[in-house]
Formats: structure tokens, sequence, C-alpha cells
């Protein structure tokens, strides 16, 4: 059957309803006004008449669009809608009545019609909706009781989705709120039944399954208080999607999101200064190395939002390169991208991109990170994240770039492992580069990224899905912890306001314990750490430490423009001409025995400001760096 024919049909039954709900409605009023006796002349009248408000009535109807309203969804303002064609209808029709020398039909008559014609076409269009309703339609067995902490806006509609919608796996049993005014009360038909500090006793008294917090807009601090006081109860916790995202998207609401690491760790989102962010960025050619890394990706994400006149991407790994540009390409499908499978250990191709594209800002990601892989292979570390960056710093000089950013890491500062070090000379670098280039070269340091790849919280992730041991080095092993949406974040910004030879030190936060990080991991799915999920520590990898660091004995730090931005100052002359003979000399041994390769690679590293080597590193109880 064709649309149109299908939607005529639905009108022609609803009009011919709606026709015998107004006709009833007369007779009806006529028999309540005269004792069920209606005097023949009335009843002559009512039948010359009654087409004509028939008539009048469904026009009015179709003027007010009541014959448009998808009564399946309909609310109270439908229902109001309704209401005043009516009521608009009644009146007119009671007014007319009343010019009349002689009523047969009395006034009275139009007054209880319309009140009778109200409520049964109230009733017949919201039936549908009607038909869902809970108390008709018990919650499927096996459903989860479910605990909604917040009773706003979006606690109330996740409420009344679940309740709706039978087949759904939840059904709300209460609401936890702080507000006094809705204590008590109850929210389609759940009760509010105390505050978030009862949180545990309501999920006792209701028998709770999940808890599901409703408080999109609360700030991170206060999402991990409410998170600590629900991981008492034993329950698994679930996170509501916020209203833009169930606008966005109305299936999001029956899927209850995991908590992730960034609510545990409670960081507020990151606001930067966009207009000097774009002031930096747009019209501008920006290349990225280690484009399809955690952070090269995100980076070119967000640059992407900063309209740049064309985004070149270079890594070696051509799969991740191919989808992200498959993903860009469909944010922004006019971007002049441009893509470059090369390793940054290939001068002469580091030199021909440069050539080619003429970059005006380099983000400089490119290396390789995991700590006790490099440890074993610190050649190959030298060769990527040293040699590699004075590729690209000598081909962004050569080429005239306008400013280099280096990525790097809070392992540089006293490093004790073979990553820690590259980094740390790749920063004397960046400081050698700035005393003879007329190219801006400055650094960004920043610690452990939530979610990148190898990263302990994807570990942690899997082993608890797969119900075997959660695995921690070390029971007093701490970490600084940034998403990497926010680290990239402050990237551009640190990016926008950079000078010549600055090292900026990005605001980690508070040290998170790792095993801390994993007890709440596993509470967060309902179970009990080393009861459900065993924990089993392994001990320190080769070239970890127990705590970071994230600013050396030498340095001190200074504000910036921003306050999570910190400059990093050591004061004092890197010695160019001696790091750059130290580098080379080390270049000609890359095939010598490994642990001799090590200490002269920590040497190198220790090279401070004047060409004094800086103290040797402090270790902790426990550190395994080789130096």
């Amino acid at each position: 059957m064709p649309p149109w024919l299908r939607r005529l049909l639905r009108l022609s039954v609803d009009l011919s309803i709606d026709a015998a709900i107004i006709v009833l409605g007369y007779y009806a009023g006529l028999l309540l006004r005269f004792d069920g006796e209606i005097p023949p002349e009335s009843m002559e009248t009512f039948r010359l008449v009654i087409p004509v408000i028939v008539l009048g009535y469904l026009a009015v109807n179709w003027l007010l669009g009541v014959y448009r309203t998808a009564w399946q969804y309909g609310g109270m303002g439908d229902v109001l809608n309704l209401g005043r064609a009516v009521l608009l209808v009644t009146a007119v029709i009671t007014l007319f009545n009343r010019t009349r020398a002689e009523r047969d039909i009395p006034l009275s008559v139009n007054l209880i019609a319309g009140g009778f014609i109200f409520m049964a076409m109230a009733f017949w269009k919201m039936l549908p909706r009607l038909r869902v309703h809970p108390s008709i339609h018990p919650q499927r067995p096996g459903a989860k009781r479910l605990l909604i902490v917040g009773a706003g806006n979006t606690g109330q509609l996740v409420a009344r989705e679940f309740l709706q919608h039978h087949d759904w796996e939840y059904r709300p049993v209460c609401f936890a709120d702080d507000d006094p005014r809705k204590r008590g009360k109850r929210i389609h038909g759940v009760p509010v039944a105390g505050t978030t500090q009862d949180i545990p006793e309501l999920v006792d008294r209701f028998k709770v399954d999940v808890v599901a917090l409703a408080l999109p807009s609360a700030p991170r601090a206060r999402i991990r208080e409410l998170l600590a006081v629900c991981q008492v109860t034993g329950v698994p916790v679930r996170m509501v999607p916020g209203l833009p995202e169930i606008v966005e998207d109305p299936r999001t609401i029956s899927h209850l999101r995991e908590v992730t690491v960034e609510d545990l760790l409670g960081r507020d989102p990151v606001h930067i200064d966009y207009s000097q962010c774009l002031e930096s960025l747009r019209n501008r050619v920006v290349l990225i190395t280690g484009a399809a890394g955690s952070i090269g990706a995100e980076l070119a994400r967000q640059v992407l939002r900063f309209q740049p006149a064309g985004l070149h991407l270079l890594d070696n790994n051509e799969t991740g390169l191919h989808d992200l540009a498959q993903e860009l390409r469909r944010e922004s499908a006019d971007v002049d991208l441009r893509l470059w499978p090369a390793s940054v250990t290939d001068a002469e191709k580091v030199e021909r991109v440069f050539r080619t594209v003429r970059p005006q800002v380099v983000f400089h990601a490119a290396a390789y990170k995991h700590v006790a892989l490099m440890e074993e292979h610190p050649d190959e570390a030298f060769r990527v994240n040293v040699l590699g960056t004075r590729h690209v710093f000598r081909a962004a000089a050569a080429y005239g770039a306008d400013k280099v950013v280096f990525i790097t890491t809070d392992k540089a500062v006293n490093p004790v492992s073979a990553y820690g070090a590259t980094k740390r000379i790749g920063e004397l670098l960046v400081l050698a580069m700035a005393e003879r280039s007329a190219t801006v070269f400055c650094a960004v340091r920043f610690g452990n990224v939530i979610g990148s790849r190898g990263s302990v919280v994807p570990l942690f992730a899997r082993q608890i899905q797969a119900g075997v041991p959660v695995s921690v080095t070390h029971p007093e092993a701490t970490r600084y912890f940034l998403t990497i949406p926010e680290a990239v974040s402050l990237i551009i910004q640190a990016a926008a306001f950079a000078g010549q030879g600055q090292i900026f030190m990005l605001d980690m936060g508070e040290e998170v314990r790792i095993l801390d990080l994993a007890e709440k991991m596993i509470r967060l799915k309902g179970l009990a750490p080393g009861t459900d999920v065993p924990i089993v520590y392994t001990g320190l990898r080769p070239g970890e430490k127990v705590r970071e660091e994230l600013v050396a004995e030498h340095e001190r730090q200074l504000p910036t423009h921003h306050p999570k931005v910190m400059l990093t100052f050591a004061g004092g002359r890197v010695p160019a001409t001696e790091l750059e003979a130290e580098i080379d000399a080390l270049a000609a041994r890359l095939d010598c025995e490994r642990d001799e390769f090590l200490r002269a690679l920590h040497r190198l590293a220790r090279l401070g400001p004047a060409g004094v080597p800086s103290p040797l590193p402090r270790r902790e109880p426990g550190d395994t760096g080789t130096a």
C-alpha cells in the first residue's frame, strides 16, 4: 500500500472516531440534562445541528494540528492543545446559542458535551501511550533493579524511558538525590528514597542490582566522590549519557555506559584559549610525525578543528595512517590532507618530506615508548628517539619551519630507563637547536595518558574481563595520568604561546596509586578485589620507577598564560657542539654490547646545561633502572 494511501486511511479512521465521540457527547449531554427523557423538539434540533457541530470540532482540530500529532509519543502539551481546540468550539457554540430567543438545546448541554468530548478524545488519542505504561505491562522477568542517582531532568527521563520500555534490561526502583524538596516524592511512580549518602542502605533495602549515575553536568570531583560511595555497595555502577547525547541518538539511553578511568580520576574537562590556538594554526601548514599513534592521531583530530591550510601526517604505520585519514576526511572533506608513510630514522626521506611540504608548524610525536621493550633494545630507542628526532629538527630548521613542538615525557626527569634517557636527550636537542636556529623549538612534557596502546588501564580492563588475575608491578607504585584529549589540548595550547627553547610541563593532577586504581576498576564491575579477581605483584620491570618525577632537582616551574601549563626553567646553556659530538659518537657504537650502550646512553642524558653532567638520578627503593 502506498504511504499516501496509508496516511489517508489512518486520517479517515481518526476523523470517524472523533465524529462519533462528538455525536455521543451531545447525546449524553441531552440525556443528563433531561434526566433521560429528551423532549421531541430538542431531539429534532439535535438532528439538524449535529452535522454542523461535528464539522466545527473536526475543522478546529485540523487547524490546531491535532491530527498531525504523533500520539504514541504524546505528552501534556499535546493534551493541552487538544483542550484548546475543544474549548474554542464549545465556547463559540455556547455564545451562538445564547443569542437565540428559544433554545431547544440548553446552554448546559454544550458545556456537558464539551467536557465529555475532551475527556473521550484525550483518552482515545493517548491510548497508544497508555498501552506501554508499566502498570499495564510489567517489566520482563529478570530485569535488573536500578537505583538512579540524581532525580533531575536526566534522571527522570531515564526512569520514564526504562519504565515505558518493559523489554529493556533495567527497572528503576528508587532515586537518590540531595535536593530536600524532592525527598519523599515520586517521579513516574518511582520514589526519591534518600540522599546520595544513603546509597548503601538503599541498595540493601530495594535489593538493587545496578546503580546508575544520572548527573552529566556534575563536576568530575563530585562524580569521583559518588563512585567512592557506590563502590562500598559491591554492585556494578553505570553512567547515564548526557541529554545532548540522548537527543543526538535516543537509543543511547538504553545503553548505560561503563564507568571509565576518567570518571574514577575525577579530572574536569580542560578549557583552552580557542582564539589563541586558532591564531597559531589557522591557515598554517602543519606536519605531525608519529601521526598513527595515540597522541599523534588525536593531535591530527584536534588540529583539524583549527582550520590549517594543510595537514601532513607522517608515520611508518601505513594502515594506521590510512584509517586515520578516512576518519579525518569524513570530518572535513575539503581539508588538504596528505599522508607520508616513512620512518623518522630515514634522514633522506625526512629531508625530502620537509622540502616538499615546507611545514610552518611541526608536532614531533614519533617515538618508541614502551619502557621495558626499549630497555631490551636501547639501540633502537636511540635510533628512533634521538637520531630520528635530530633528523626532524635539522630538516625543520633547514626549510624554515616557524615552530617545532617536541613531545616528551616525565620519564625524562632523572631518567632510569633507556626510553627516559632518549627523551631527555631530545629535550637537550631542543635547547641546543634553540641557540642556533630562527625556528622556535619547544617541548611539552607530560606523564601517562589513559587508554594509549600498551598502558596499564586497558591491560587491567582486559584482565578483569577475562577473569584472570590483575597484575600490578609494585604495591606502592604510583603514576600521574592524563586523558589523551586533555593532553593534546594542552599541547596545542602550550604551542600557541611557546617561545624559543622553552620546555613546558602539563598539570598532571594528583598522583594515583596503581593498586588503588586496579581495585576500583574491579569493584566497578561488582566484583571483590582479591576474592573474585586476584591481584598479583609481578615486580618492577627494567627501567621502571616506583614513583615518577615531574621536575628535576635543578629545574623550577614558572606559571604561564594557562593554569594547567607550567614553564620548566633550568638556567644555563646546553653545550650544543659537545652534545652533537656525543650523539655522533654513540651513533657509531649502535652495534656494541647492550649494557655498555645503556651506560653510554645514560651518560649522554646527564649532559646538563653549560656542559656539566647532571647529578645521577635518585632511586626509590625497588627502582630497577640501569644508569
